[in-house]
């Protein structure tokens, strides 16, 4: 394997390693935060990022088909997260740069993936990231989704 995995269990690791800072950043805003709005979705995003954890560590045959599954399946883009500049983690923040934030980390999280995919040598390891792109894909998509409704705009 290049840039520095030598083993599965190594590849596994950093990803799991990602997921629980991701779980960590997430839970510590939720913690944070005295906004009604805001609890919940930082908290909803520190559970999605320990699911994440959780497939890592209970990776098996059967996980790998269903990363396998979520490949294929189409997401759609709406380029919000491209196209808004970045903000600051703040507990205060207003719910607005709180979807901004969440969608710019889901965004990093999931051209890290998709990186590891590429550059990775073993099929089954490939599969692993394409999956795990995709969830963090699907959860960009999610926030972009919300952030359109709730403050209009196509393409933001």
């Amino acid at each position: 394997m290049e840039n520095g995995f030598k083993t599965f269990a190594e590849v596994i690791s950093f990803a799991v390693m990602r997921e629980e800072a991701s779980h960590d950043f997430y839970k510590d805003l939720a913690e944070k935060t005295a906004d009604p709005f805001l609890k919940p979705l930082f908290s909803e995003f520190a559970k999605d990022e320990q699911k994440h954890k959780q497939v890592l560590l209970d990776l098996d045959t059967g996980a790998l088909d269903q990363m396998l599954e979520k490949i294929v399946a189409k997401q759609e883009d709406l380029g919000i997260a491209k196209n808004m500049e970045a903000v600051a983690p703040d507990p205060q923040m207003p719910f607005g740069d709180a979807l901004i934030l969440a969608m710019k980390r889901e965004d990093k999280a999931f051209e890290l993936y998709s990186f590891l995919a590429e550059i990775c040598e073993d099929d089954d390891l490939s599969i692993l990231f394409l999956g795990l792109a995709k969830e963090e894909e699907q959860h960009r998509t999610k926030i972009e989704k919300t952030y359109q409704s709730l403050f209009g705009g196509e393409n933001v």
